[in-house]
């Protein structure tokens, strides 16, 4: 039997897991062989999967995601091993039984110093309804399964751990829908009830409405501030500890959607501006040196790579 090139054996688990999910860049940690299993089975349009792996980085990054990827939020629970989940400026340590969200429209980095062990529940955004922007200020926010109701979700999550080490096909039925579908239920309205501490409360009230009104040209910080009844130094203040300010974190949430909408076939018809302009940017002079900046590629260049 031929043997297996490490490059191989990464390019195969790479290429499963971005089959999977969505496009993904995975880094092995250390030297030596590369390890990993990699279950998988979907219950309607609800993915689940188990993943046993060496350690590894796991990024996606943006030139990664593209308009034609599936928008799906990823709730993810830690059974053996140490994770680090990183998105939107927030970073949290995972340990065992630990449960988190991401979200595949933007980028995101996993970190597994250790061999670890995940279950992995893949929700389109279309069942979340109005919990999507809400979850969206919950990502990369560990949510421990040791107490109250988020034992039980654990335990969800732990049967199907069990369940995927053994026989995928079990969840192909109804029985296995209603478990998922369960599940969905549990999970959202856990993270998205979370009561954070008081400030973290009120900056990501701040990032819901941001969200809301990335289209409207208007937005400014000074606007957040006036909206929020307090001072444009109280924000700056507020997000100093996180990887970018405010402004900074507008700016790139437009950005990102513009590309996304440069990226779409069926906007062909859009100029660049015009797609600008639906977010927010009315001066689209410097819009392509902006785009090269942050995502490596002009708007002429986004449209190329996609026809």
């Amino acid at each position: 039997m031929a043997s297996v090139s490490l490059d191989e054996e990464i390019e195969s688990f790479e290429a499963s897991a971005s089959t999977i999910f969505a496009p993904l860049r995975i880094r092995p940690l250390r030297p030596g062989p590369f390890r990993s299993s990699l279950r998988a089975t979907s219950a309607g349009d609800v993915a689940v999967a188990r993943i046993k792996c060496a350690p590894c980085q796991v990024r996606r990054t943006p030139r990664l995601i593209g308009s034609r990827d599936r928008e799906l939020v990823k709730v993810t629970m830690l059974t053996a091993g140490r994770g680090e989940v990183e998105q939107d400026g927030r970073r949290c340590v995972l340990t065992p039984g630990d449960l988190v969200n991401y979200d595949t429209d933007r980028p995101y980095q996993l970190n597994f110093p250790d061999p670890y062990d995940i279950t992995v529940v893949a929700v389109p955004k279309s069942r979340l309804g109005g919990h999507v922007d809400t979850l969206a200020t919950r990502s990369a926010v560990a949510v421990p399964t040791s107490r109250g109701v988020q034992r039980v979700v654990g335990g969800f999550f732990r049967t199907m751990t069990e369940v995927l080490g053994e026989d995928s096909s079990d969840f192909s039925g109804d029985a296995g829908r209603h478990l998922t579908d369960a599940l969905v239920s549990m999970v959202i309205s856990e993270l998205a009830e979370l009561r954070p501490e008081p400030g973290e409360d009120f900056a990501d009230r701040v990032l819901a409405h941001c969200l809301a009104r990335l289209g409207e040209p208007g937005l400014t910080v000074g606007s957040v501030a006036r909206a929020h009844h307090v001072s444009v130094r109280y924000l700056h203040k507020l997000f100093a500890g996180r990887s970018m300010t405010l402004s900074a974190w507008i700016r790139r949430q437009r950005l990102e959607r513009i590309r996304r909408d440069l990226a779409d076939p069926g906007l062909a018809d859009r100029t660049a501006a015009a797609i600008a302009a639906r977010w927010g940017v009315l001066d689209a002079t410097h819009l392509s040196r902006a785009l090269k900046a942050e995502f490596g590629l002009t708007a002429a260049e986004i449209r190329r790579t996609t026809r």
